[in-house]
């Protein structure tokens, strides 16, 4: 019983360890992503959540509400417009199969840049 306590207890601190880790926001390990917005939402901790025509994954600008966003003019600035985004590449326990959010890395509409990460 000692021995299972303790494979438990590695298991749980493995998982907040992969859970918790940093993500790497570099442009080399980023995913990128053409579609048209639907809609835009508050999420998280004041996260700017987009979500595109037929995809069922939603993407997210991190506290993008406190760094220079307001969601009434995220709305109209994106809603209906044709984005290219690039997000993230990590994998997280919290989300084993990527089918949850992912975080937005840089931003452009028709080629302008509305929002990046990358120096």
């Amino acid at each position: 019983m000692k021995k299972l306590r303790y494979l438990f207890t590695i298991i749980v601190i493995v998982f907040i360890i992969l859970a918790l880790r940093p993500i790497d926001t570099s442009k080399e390990n980023s995913v990128v992503v053409i579609g048209t917005v639907t809609s835009v939402h508050e999420g998280g901790v004041k996260d700017l959540v987009f979500k595109l025509k037929d995809d069922k994954i939603t993407y997210y600008i991190n506290r993008g509400l406190e760094n220079g966003f307001s969601l009434q003019q995220a709305k109209n600035d994106f809603i209906g417009k044709k984005v290219v985004l690039n997000y993230a590449k990590c994998w997280t326990p919290l989300a084993p199969l990527g089918t949850s959010s992912k975080h937005i890395t840089y931003l452009t509409i028709n080629g302008k840049v509305k929002y990046t990460e990358w120096k």
